[in-house]
This record gives structure tokens, C-alpha cells and sequence, in this order.
């Protein structure tokens, strides 16, 4: 059985800078953190981690995770975890694990991938170069993607009771402004649909012709109507197995606005580096193809396999005749066969 001893000789180095430890320990010139060990641990053989080790490895994180890693408490928090991770790579190794030739071609796999990760940055992504000219164009040929579309916004009293709208309809007609109206039912909590937003009730906000097929009437009506404009009767959306009883106006028509090139540019650019990139990486794919003297032979290549079809044990005898049909057919067989010369008259 092996012994696993861990032992923390300098800690409190971990939280010192070089200037700091060499003051404290009255050594003159710099300290070299290599020297300094912050962990020492038995495993078949002594293993130490170093202060160099320990800032090299946080160095290695990505940046937003170092900085969790600073302070001396980070960073003893950061050894604990180092070595938890050292001792269980040992313990594997003890099993052979690291023979294993499954993992060793699963390293292969990831080196490569590492290697056309690296050679594709410096092909494709460094070649790429976003000037205002190349997204002026790109503009230019994608307009049709940065449209406003056309819409409206209205103010709109929705409930579940008939009789409720008719007589709020009624009330409005004679005279009470529609935003009291809706006042009113909001505070009742009767709104529902169109224009029950409580932070803001009435108010429908701005919407297209393709904001909802289940209530394309209502929104075909609004956009038929004039700004202004308030329905004259009580109209009935039907909505699935519900019915709403509406009330609107329109409030505004905003119509179809072409966005200018200013204020889409800061969308553009990520749009435009995907294609730029995918145009890069199939002229670089012909570049590596002439440089190959690539040739392919798909003639060779063998056809596939079809599967046997297995014949259905009942298919096999279902065309045979019935016991007694057979019977009845050698009967005849034999009834209908040429006589015997020597037996006749």
C-alpha cells in the first residue's frame, strides 16, 4: 500500500511576492519562486509543487478565471484543487490507465484537432480584414434583411363578457374617454387579451400584420382603420374555444422603413466575418487540393450491401394445396392417364 503524505512547507509564500519572501527571509537579490516549495507529497516517489509551478498554472487559465485566483486565499484554494487532481492522475496511473490505447488515440484525435484549430486561425482568420467599404456592401446586398415592417398600435378594452363591452361601448359613445374606461375595467381586473397589460392596460404596443393568426381579424381590422378611428359596434374575436369582446382605437400607423446603414452597422460585422470566413476557408481548401495533386476514384468504390430478405415461413406453403385438394388432383391425375394398350378389347 502506498503512503500519501502531504505536507505544506512555505504557505505562506503562496500569498507573498518574491520581494516580500526574500525581505523576510534576509536573502539578498531575487528570489527564484522555482526554489520556493508550497506542497511536497509521497507517491512511489516524493513530488513537490513549487511556487513557479503554482503561478504557472493559474497563468495558464483563461483571464476571467485567474482573477478568482490572486489572493492568497484563491490561491491556496487553487493548490488544493492542483493536487487533488495530481494524486488522482497517479492513483490512475497505478491501474495502467495511461497505456490505454483508447486514450491514447483520443490524444492523438484532440492534438489533431488542436493542429487545424491553429493552422485554420492563421489560413482563414487572420487573412480576414472587416474595412467600412466591405460592410457598406454587404449592406448593400442584404437590405431586404433590415426592414421595419409596417405597424400599428391601438388602444383596446378585450373581455369575456358581451354585455359588459356593449354597455362600456355605450359609455365611451356617450361621451367617457376610452383611457377612463379602461381605468376603470383594469382596476375590476375584467381585462383580458389585447390591452391587459396591467403596468400598462389598453395600450396594445406596436405590432405587424404577422403578430398573431389566431386574432387576424382584429389585426386585419386595426390595420384597415384610419389613426383615430374607434370601432362603432362590439367586435367578437374568436380565439381557440374563447370569444373576446373588443373595443379599440388606433393610435398609430408606423409604415415599412428601410434601416439606414448607420444604424445597422453594428450588426453587420458578425454576419459579414461568418461569410467572408466560409468563402476563405473553401478558396484555402482549393489551394491545399492543387498543392496535393488530389485524385479520387469513386468507381472503385464497392456498392453496398443489401440485406437478405427472409422469406416469411407462411409465404412457403400458403401457395400448396389443401390436403384434400391434393388427394382429390392425384385422383384425376391418375383417372385421366392413357389406357393400357394390352387391356383393350
Amino acid at each position: 500500500m502506498k503512503k500519501i503524505v502531504i505536507i505544506f512547507v512555505v504557505i505562506a509564500a503562496i500569498g507573498l511576492s518574491s520581494e516580500q519572501i526574500v525581505k523576510a527571509q534576509n536573502v539578498a537579490g531575487p528570489m527564484d519562486e522555482s526554489q520556493i516549495i508550497v506542497a511536497r507529497y509521497e507517491w512511489n516517489s516524493t513530488h513537490e509543487i513549487s511556487l513557479a509551478m503554482l503561478n504557472a498554472e493559474i497563468a495558464a487559465l483563461p483571464e476571467h478565471k485567474q482573477k478568482g485566483y490572486q489572493s492568497k486565499a484563491g490561491k491556496l484554494i487553487f493548490l488544493e484543487d492542483f493536487i487533488s487532481q495530481q494524486l488522482k492522475l497517479l492513483a490512475a496511473a497505478d491501474k495502467g490507465f495511461d497505456k490505454k490505447e483508447e486514450f491514447h488515440k483520443k490524444g492523438d484525435d484532440y492534438k489533431h484537432q488542436l493542429m487545424v484549430e491553429l493552422l485554420t486561425e492563421i489560413e482563414v482568420d487572420e487573412k480576414i480584414v472587416i474595412t467600412e467599404e466591405k460592410l457598406q456592401q454587404y449592406y448593400e446586398e442584404n437590405k431586404d434583411a433590415y426592414v421595419d415592417k409596417e405597424q400599428v398600435r391601438a388602444t383596446c378594452i378585450t373581455v369575456a363578457d358581451k354585455e359588459l363591452a356593449q354597455t362600456t361601448l355605450e359609455a365611451i359613445q356617450a361621451g367617457e374617454d376610452i383611457f377612463d374606461a379602461v381605468k376603470e375595467l383594469a382596476e375590476e381586473e375584467v381585462l383580458i387579451g389585447p390591452g391587459s397589460n396591467p403596468s400598462d392596460p389598453g395600450d396594445t404596443g406596436f405590432f405587424t400584420r404577422d403578430i398573431s393568426a389566431r386574432a387576424q381579424a382584429f389585426v386585419d381590422t386595426v390595420f384597415a382603420m384610419e389613426v383615430g378611428e374607434m370601432t362603432e359596434e362590439v367586435f367578437e374575436q374568436e380565439v381557440e374555444e374563447d370569444i373576446y369582446y373588443m373595443i379599440f382605437r388606433k393610435e398609430e400607423h408606423q409604415p415599412e422603413r428601410q434601416q439606414t446603414f448607420e444604424e445597422v452597422k453594428p450588426r453587420l460585422e458578425y454576419p459579414l466575418k461568418r461569410e467572408m470566413k466560409r468563402t476563405r476557408i473553401l478558396e484555402w481548401l482549393e489551394v491545399l487540393t492543387a498543392q496535393s495533386k488530389l485524385k479520387t476514384y469513386p468507381d472503385l468504390l464497392p456498392p453496398p450491401v443489401m440485406p437478405e430478405e427472409e422469406e416469411d415461413p407462411e409465404n412457403e406453403t400458403s401457395d400448396l394445396p389443401e390436403p384434400e385438394e391434393a388427394v382429390e388432383s392425384e385422383s384425376l391425375d391418375e383417372g385421366d392417364a392413357p389406357a393400357d394398350p394390352e387391356t383393350e378389347p
